[in-house]
């Protein structure tokens, strides 16, 4: 599934010319690292068990218990995943770990990593304590990603016109998960913002307009902590953006002192420059 689902958004992506050959060409590294991780386990362990060698087999399986799972996957360094150091859990190129979060528009618990369905489009989260106090900082990148100064801007342009030629029927699945919350911004990409402010120091209304199109992934951090179990702790001048695969593998992440909006976007299009065509 890991191997079908890395595949499919990159040729998505390349069919509907939207991509670099950088981007196609991370598959096989990507896919054959894994493949050769799961070789290895499999030896180790039939060698194991070939020799009656119980601790050596329990040893084997704990040691890989989160890549049998799955969840333990994890791809090397390529122009999809930078390396990065803040203080939480998440790693480029690998899977996001689970945490749980308050949805603001309706007040529902949700699991943060699946809440947004992949529909082959990347997340952009964004960590801030309080967006009134980072108001101008979100404003600036709200308008810069939406614009055609941006790479993100112009070829969720191009992203556009591809899906009004070419685009998948409903089905019935659509009336559950309701995609076009998730698409108001864009074809290519979802903004997010997660937020540790209470409830009613917040309003939709008062957030820049790429969050307000996008309130559907407007979160309180109000439930397990996801903000320093992912990336640590964030203070009130800081916002941390994480980019996140559509196939929902870590991609960068960085954080920016509010006054610095101008170096977050010139971050942003250094990032999707290297593999979108724009």
């Amino acid at each position: 599934m890991h191997d079908s689902f890395n595949l499919s958004w990159k040729l998505n992506l390349a069919v509907r010319g939207l991509a670099t050959p950088a981007l196609l060409s991370t598959y096989q590294d990507e896919r054959r690292k894994i493949a050769e991780d799961l070789i290895n386990f499999d030896f180790e362990h039939a060698s194991a068990f070939a020799l009656g060698d119980s601790k050596a087999l329990a040893a084997n399986f704990a040691n890989n218990i989160a890549f049998i799972s799955g969840i333990g996957a994890k791809y090397n360094q390529n122009v999809l995943n930078i390396p990065f150091k803040l203080t939480g859990g998440l790693e480029a190129g690998a899977l996001l770990s689970p945490a749980r979060v308050t949805r603001f528009i309706d007040a529902n618990p949700v699991d943060v990593q699946l809440n947004i369905p992949m529909l082959g489009q990347f997340r952009i989260y964004f960590f801030t304590p309080n967006p009134k106090i980072s108001r101008e900082f979100l404003s600036t990148i709200s308008t810069h990603l939406t614009s055609t100064k941006s790479v993100l801007g112009r070829a969720s342009l191009a992203a556009a016109k591809s899906y009004a030629i070419l685009n998948l029927q409903p089905s019935e699945s659509d009336e559950f998960v309701q995609p076009q919350r998730y698409t108001n911004v864009s074809k290519l990409f979802t903004p997010s913002l997660v937020t540790t402010v209470q409830k009613d120091q917040v309003e939709i209304s008062s957030l820049p307009a790429m969050f307000r199109d996008s309130s559907w992934t407007f979160y309180l951090d109000d439930l397990m902590g996801c903000t320093k179990k992912w990336i640590g702790l964030v203070g009130d001048a800081e916002c941390v953006v994480l980019n996140v695969r559509p196939d929902g593998y870590v991609g960068s992440m960085k954080g920016f002192e509010i006054s610095h909006s101008l170096n977050a976007c010139e971050w942003l299009d250094t990032y999707y420059g290297g593999f979108l065509k724009a």
